[in-house]
């Protein structure tokens, strides 16, 4: 009897646990399907793969339980602190943070179960990559500005028609212009640090001012237009939520021109398009918060120019929207999406493979979120075009805090080479913040690195002929967030930070 009542308990032991193991992957199973369900209302479903436990335990899942109406987590996150009544309203009425739950407390249990118990306890390290070689043909120099220490270089902007570089701070609100005689002068009053110069026309620019470049709900953004010609320096458009990018383009070929702006918001935002560049009229607006940049290409080869965008703010994704003729696009279409953790920050539409179809260069290292950890997933690639709307990933170099990929032909040898910048603390190899990619052919890229790039921390970039010689060179826009970041410079015996980097192309004095 005592063995059939041991062999009892050891069954019953054994069948406890077979339940115990079934009813938790049960539960895990549903924490699945209520993850991809909830996460799929907003953006792409982000793997647990993606993230560390911890951080998804406490830094991002409180985040998603405040925007999904639970008010423990917005007490415990100070949703409505540091806010202005101003701010409030506008999020009251998008409805960031509704005021009743829209999940039960068991689900999102469940949901934090699902994270936790899939997700690594730490995520690998970047993958070995290519030693970089010296770079030759380019002499870095140096500008500073009197009066900042500490840069926050919000724009560098070539204008190859005067040979002139602009250049914004955001520690002074200011704008200025260096001339082709190295004179560097202070131009007229904007309200907010300069983002993006826009050539319109000969003698006429257009400045955008961001209004916030903290996330930020607040329209206070504006463009400037500059006209040589008459003397004039005017504001055309204010109260802009957060405008990051624009162009001029004739969309109707009508002969009239088009303004096209990126109002990238922070849970509001969109496309605008003001018809016939008329800034009194109400603008089309497509897309959604986060619309970062914006390129033009006939993608359905119909004659017609078409639109493709990029959005970084929760649904991250590049986007066309075909272009019907008479002012009219089809709805959007989504080329590639991308998890919210994925970090895009910045896109070229160019034929990088010389194939005659366009394909996608992308950076992808934006870590100031709820997650900022280093993320083997940031850095470089090319989508490749496969026709028909089908781009696949051909090409990738990782690196931490990438923020913006550039593609010229640097060396005038027939393909295009990639000029990159990151922005991210704790690079060993500080001179890796600007990396430059000489292309081989066959989507093979060398990368080099120049020692001067160690000097600052890189948030802004642009190329061009800056000295009027016929070959591309290379501008880079020093940025400290904060006082640490600053301070770890200086400790890497940093005396003085430069504002802007030039990188000048030589390559034909050398050659």
């Amino acid at each position: 009897m005592a063995l059939i009542r041991k062999g009892l308990t050891i069954g019953f032991f054994i069948s406890q646990c077979s339940f115990t193991v079934q009813a938790q992957a049960d539960r895990l199973l549903k924490g699945r399907v209520l993850a991809e369900s909830y996460c799929a209302s907003c953006h792409a479903y982000p793997s647990p793969s993606l993230l560390p436990k911890g951080v998804w335990k406490n830094q991002v899942l409180p985040q998603m339980a405040a925007l999904m109406g639970d008010q423990a987590a917005q007490d415990s996150l100070g949703v409505w602190e540091d806010k202005t009544e101003e701010e409030i309203a506008v999020q009251k009425k998008l409805g960031v943070y509704p005021s009743f739950s829209q999940v039960s407390t068991d689900d999102f249990q469940a949901i934090i179960d699902f994270y936790v118990a899939e997700a690594p306890n730490a995520l690998l390290p970047q993958k070995t990559k290519e030693s970089p070689e010296p770079l030759h043909h380019f002499t870095a120099k140096k500008l500073f500005i009197e009066g900042i220490k500490s840069p926050k270089t919000s724009l560098v902007a070539i204008n190859e028609e005067r040979r002139e570089l602009f250049i914004s701070d955001a520690t002074t609100n200011q704008l200025y212009v260096k001339d082709r005689n190295d004179e560097l002068f202070t131009l007229p009053s904007i309200n907010s640090p300069a983002i993006h110069f826009i050539k319109k026309a000969p003698n006429v620019y257009n400045f955008i001012t961001i209004g916030s470049i903290a996330p930020s709900d607040l329209s206070q953004g504006a463009v400037y237009e500059m006209d040589l010609m008459a003397n004039a320096w005017n504001r055309v458009i204010d109260q802009l939520g957060r405008p990051v990018y624009g162009i001029w383009e004739d969309l109707e070929k009508d002969g009239k021109a088009d303004f096209l702006i990126c109002n990238y918001g922070h849970n509001g935002g969109n496309l605008s398009i003001y018809r016939d560049g008329d800034f009194s009229s109400t603008p089309i607006q497509l897309g959604g918060a986060g619309a970062r940049k914006i390129e033009i290409g006939d993608i359905n080869r119909d004659g017609k120019p078409d639109i493709v965008a990029l959005f970084c703010q929760g649904r991250e994704r590049v986007s066309v929207f075909y272009n019907k003729g008479n002012g009219q696009f089809d709805n959007e279409q989504v080329l590639l999406s991308f998890s919210p953790v994925m970090g895009s920050s910045y896109f070229e539409l160019q034929d990088l493979n010389a194939d005659g179809e366009l394909d996608l260069l992308i950076s992808n290292g934006d870590n100031w979120d709820y997650s900022s950890v280093p993320k083997p997933y940031h850095g470089f690639r090319i989508y490749e075009n496969r026709g028909n709307g089908v781009f696949e990933e051909a090409w990738f170099y990782p690196q931490y805090g990438a923020a913006k990929a550039m593609a010229l032909d640097f060396d005038e040898d027939g393909d295009l080479d990639l000029a990159t910048i990151a922005f991210y603390d704790e690079l060993e190899n500080p001179e890796q913040q600007f990396l430059f990619f000489e292309n081989k052919g066959k989507l093979i890229f060398t990368p080099k690195v120049i020692p001067e790039a160690a000097l600052g921390k890189w948030l802004t970039m642009d190329v061009g002929d800056i000295d009027g010689d016929g070959d591309q060179d290379i501008v880079l826009g020093s940025y400290a967030h904060n006082t640490l970041e600053y301070t770890k410079l200086l400790i890497r015996g940093i005396d003085e930070v430069p504002n802007v980097l030039i990188l000048e192309n030589n390559r034909y004095q050398k050659e």
